[in-house]
């Protein structure tokens, strides 16, 4: 990613080349959501995302979202908020859709919950 240029926002959702991994990191190239804002995206070389997972999880620290023609999904996911991390900008590839404004407070909630902030 070049400095000083925007190449991907926060909201997108993205392929991600997330390997090589250790453990029970989230593997393989799959689609992420960038959560990391703008100014950070621009002029930082690394940037924040969550994997998507396949599935429909209740969890405290999963958000599920419902494949759309605006997300880009194929079918319905999660956002698996326990795996977030950063990645170099090199990582991230080709867009997918971007995630609609309502599941943003759901996200809010369990980033609260998995960092230990209070609500």
């Amino acid at each position: 990613m070049k400095k000083n240029k925007l190449t991907y926002r926060r909201g997108d959702i993205r392929w991600v080349r997330l390997d090589p991994t250790i453990g029970a990191e989230a593997k393989k190239t799959r689609a992420c959501l960038i959560v990391q804002n703008d100014i950070m995206n621009q002029y930082g070389s690394l940037t924040i995302v969550m994997p998507l997972r396949p599935g429909v999880k209740q969890a405290p620290y999963a958000v599920n979202i419902k494949a759309s023609n605006i997300n880009g999904l194929d079918k319905d996911r999660f956002l698996d908020v326990g795996q977030i991390r950063s990645v170099d900008g090199q990582r991230v590839l080709g867009l997918l859709g971007v995630m609609e404004e309502y599941y943003w407070p759901s996200l809010q909630t369990a980033l609260n919950i998995v960092l230990g902030f209070s609500l």
